[in-house]
């Protein structure tokens, strides 16, 4: 089998694999009470937890003191993304959730040092 051959059929065998995983039933706590969940709701749960942002809470115990730590996480607007375009029927590739498209200054200023990589190149050859 050549190496393109057995990466595709690694591909399909991996999808195969995550959709059967996706409808196993996981326990999570909602309010305090256990509740049964196909993992993949517990996964869009947590995509949707990362868009709207969410407060950590953690107790540490310092000698006979218990310390509460929050950490606040902010929304972010990559999870939004993959919400919406999922909500219009967009399927996004692996790896953009956090992606956006560069903004026409970005790429002026990525032009720009290429440009002037290019001149110092030269000169220095």
């Amino acid at each position: 089998m050549s190496k393109r051959g057995a990466k595709t059929k690694a591909g399909i065998l991996l999808s195969r694999f995550i959709k059967e995983i996706s409808t196993e039933e996981t326990e999570v706590a909602e309010d305090g009470e256990p509740k049964m969940i196909t993992k993949a709701e517990a996964l869009a749960r947590q995509i949707w937890k990362c868009a709207l942002g969410y407060t950590e809470v953690a107790t540490e115990r310092k000698g006979e003191v218990l310390v509460e730590h929050t950490r606040k996480v902010k929304p972010d607007k990559g999870y939004v993304d993959l919400i919406l375009d999922r909500m219009e029927g967009k399927v996004g590739m692996i790896g953009e959730a956090n992606k956006r498209p560069q903004t026409i200054a970005e790429k002026i200023g990525e032009q720009g040092k290429r440009r002037i990589n290019s001149v110092i190149d030269q000169t220095q050859a």
